[in-house]
């Protein structure tokens, strides 16, 4: 049996999220796990049971969609829905799989789900051990030791692993390879960089000293980094 998406659907307005409901019943694929019309409600769905996809309205009270994001330590593959367009370019920043203006018409909804379930099997090509994650590099499943691993650096549609002396390359993305590493041991620390604590030599400025590599700390991903290395 094919395992189903699991979804959950957050919008504020009552006709667009009864519009939403009804297009993710028509796709046998997807299984809506819950619909609420605040974020708030929807935080304490998302960090209780497992989601596979948020389809997000942007403007909301209280908390708006990418605010909900960003107080999130991580999150499923993302849809927006939105009656604006201004926003596209802020959501691509947090690796949204689309962006869908309202009202959501059918067929541009089936091609989202498609780039979902697209997204989601090339993140089924890996896996972590308590050691080791395993990645799918050059047609064969690859184990890297998660002590070896110095950054990640997404390219495209892919994903550069950094050791000492390798690098794989892997398809996939950033956010589905930052779910799978253990969040004791790695933080993101820029849209398109991923290090491992113990590995960080210094802080300067904007950047991240690894060796004689600079890396890049992204506005929004800063505050976290400070606050995780006070823990340490």
């Amino acid at each position: 049996m094919v395992e189903k998406i699991r979804c959950l659907i957050v919008d504020d307005d009552d006709m667009s999220r009864k519009m939403l409901e009804m297009l993710v019943l028509q796709v046998k694929s997807l299984q809506l796990v819950a619909s609420c019309n605040n974020p708030l409600q929807a935080r304490e769905v998302l960090t209780s049971q497992p989601i596979d996809l948020l389809f997000l309205d942007m403007e909301m009270p209280d908390l708006s969609g990418l605010d909900l994001l960003k107080s999130l330590n991580s999150y499923p593959e993302v849809i927006i829905a939105s009656a604006k367009e201004q926003y596209a370019l802020q959501a691509f920043d947090f690796e949204v799989t689309d962006y869908l203006l309202k009202p959501v018409v059918l067929d541009r909804f089936l091609k989202a789900v498609d780039r979902v379930e697209k997204r989601l099997a090339q993140e089924k090509d890996s896996y972590t051990t308590p050691e080791s994650v395993f990645v799918k590099a050059n047609n064969q499943i690859v184990g890297i030791r998660l002590s070896d691993i110095t950054w990640i650096e997404a390219y495209g549609d892919y994903v550069n692993i950094y050791t000492e002396k390798d690098r794989f390359i892997v398809h996939s993305t950033m956010k589905g390879i930052e779910n799978k590493m253990p969040r004791d041991q790695f933080i993101r620390v820029h849209r398109s960089f991923i290090v491992r604590f113990d590995r960080i030599q210094a802080i300067e400025d904007t950047v991240v000293i690894i060796g004689k590599k600079l890396i890049p700390i992204g506005e929004s991903y800063r505050p976290e980094l400070m606050r995780r290395l006070n823990l340490l």
